[in-house]
């Protein structure tokens, strides 16, 4: 994986200092890894002395310039845990304690409870058919509770985000910030951006058809979701700061798991079975491998191989939207 500079370094005695914020004057810290997957947020397994273990997640220096949607990712994270811990029964992490005055170092930072289980990402090819519908299954029924949680207006989940009474206006307020985050760095797209922009508005009847301002994960990708390696049930959800109010049929899983039954099946809606449905779903493909491809500009990767690989699929959503009706 490349590196990204926007993962805040911890030392040791900051770690010391934050376990004992967390955990109360005895608690003391025995061990301290940093965790290497995530490629936004630095993010730190911690144990202490009477076993307990955590996960300390820090948000990037204010030094280093980040997408605009973005922005206060820390407090949207710990509102969408709290959230979804409180009127759902997925199993997400608990969150301990939270400090967003700097203190400790420049970036606000939380501790959360680690969950057990593997990485679905690092064990999918192990798991056999059974095994995979089990885990697509409970996967789509974590995914539906959550989508079922609904707010009264629409955009990103941090306060400091704008809301929008409108799916389509909260849409393009995303893809208009994107385009922005392009411009300030000079990053070639490859269409201009007021043709991309274009798409948004092309597509709003179909945006539209969307009333309800529904809670999307945003990021539920195989790497955020744990699972029990032996029995492949899932034994947590996590990384939810990129949460927002808006079209269920924004999450990732519905352009990754539609092929799989036991998914489709579990979540109990087929989602995609009209053209304003499919028509939607290439839009937010179009928005997802536009960030893939700025996003690079603001890490610092140490390769190009997710942008190319975004630019390739991007090339093929646009000429699907191309070539498919309109949606005016």
């Amino acid at each position: 994986m490349p590196a990204s500079i926007s993962k805040t370094p911890i030392s040791v005695a900051v770690a010391r200092t934050v376990t004992i914020d967390a955990f109360g004057p005895g608690a003391t810290l025995r061990s301290f890894t940093e965790l290497t997957d995530g490629w936004f947020n630095a993010a730190y397994a911690l144990t202490l002395d009477d076993g307990r273990r955590a996960v300390l997640k820090v948000a990037p220096p204010p030094s280093i310039a980040v997408m605009r949607y973005e922005r206060d990712l820390a407090r949207a994270e710990v509102a969408a845990l709290e959230l979804v811990r409180t009127v759902t029964g997925v199993p997400v992490p608990r969150v301990v304690w939270f400090d967003e005055t700097c203190r400790r170092v420049a970036s606000p930072l939380f501790v959360m409870d680690l969950l057990p289980g593997t990485s679905l990402h690092a064990v999918r090819g192990t798991l056999d058919d059974e095994r995979r519908a089990v885990v697509d299954a409970q996967v789509a029924a974590y995914l539906r509770e959550m989508n079922a949680i609904t707010g009264d207006a629409f955009g990103l989940f941090s306060p400091t985000q704008p809301r929008h009474p409108t799916w389509p206006d909260a849409f393009a307020s995303l893809v208009d910030m994107v385009l922005a985050d392009a411009a300030d760095t000079a990053t070639p797209l490859p269409r201009p951006a007021s043709e991309l922009r274009a798409l948004v508005d092309h597509g709003r009847s179909a945006l539209a058809e969307v009333t309800t301002p529904s809670f999307v994960h945003g990021d539920l990708w195989d790497g955020n979701v744990l699972v029990d390696p032996t029995t492949g049930g899932v034994t947590g959800v996590f990384d939810l700061e990129r949460a927002l109010w808006g079209d269920p049929l924004m999450e990732v899983s519905f352009r990754t798991l539609t092929e799989s039954p036991a998914f489709m099946a579990a979540y109990g809606r087929s989602m995609l079975d009209t053209p304003s449905a499919m028509h939607r779903r290439r839009l937010y493909n179009v928005y997802l491998f536009l960030v893939m491809i700025v996003e690079g500009a603001y890490r610092s990767y140490d390769d190009d191989a997710l942008e190319r690989w975004a630019r390739t699929l991007l090339d093929g959503e646009l000429a699907a939207l191309e070539d498919g009706p309109a949606h005016g």
